[in-house]
């Protein structure tokens, strides 16, 4: 009796330990993902310093900040108009823009010609 209660232990033992069709001898669980997934790094947005994004408010506003428009432009590069005071003489000597009598102020970039 105990011989018999060996040999159907010692059978049971060996066909859970049998290949499941994966020839590994263990069988899969889950949804076939790896056990420690490589975590995805996410891209994070640029970004953009107070001048790239006037210039960039500007040029989506026919590359020029007008009287007209400068409330546009200035809720697009999220800037102040004190921001904006003390950029346009930066921006000016450093040649990204120009600036006409009538208060006018034209980007000069490749997307502005």
């Amino acid at each position: 009796m105990i011989t018999r209660i060996l040999t159907i232990t010692a059978a049971l033992v060996l066909a859970a330990c049998a290949p499941a069709g994966n020839g590994s001898g263990i069988s899969r669980l889950g949804n076939n993902l790896p056990a420690n997934p490589v975590p995805q790094a996410t891209p994070q947005p640029a970004v953009l310093t107070a001048k790239e994004r006037l210039v960039g408010a500007i040029e989506a506003n026919n590359c020029a900040l007008t009287a007209d428009n400068v409330g546009t432009v200035l809720t697009q590069a999220t800037i102040s108009r004190e921001e904006l005071i003390q950029l346009t003489p930066q921006l000016k000597a450093e040649g990204r823009i120009e600036t006409s009598g009538n208060g006018a102020i034209r980007v000069l970039s490749d997307r502005c010609i």
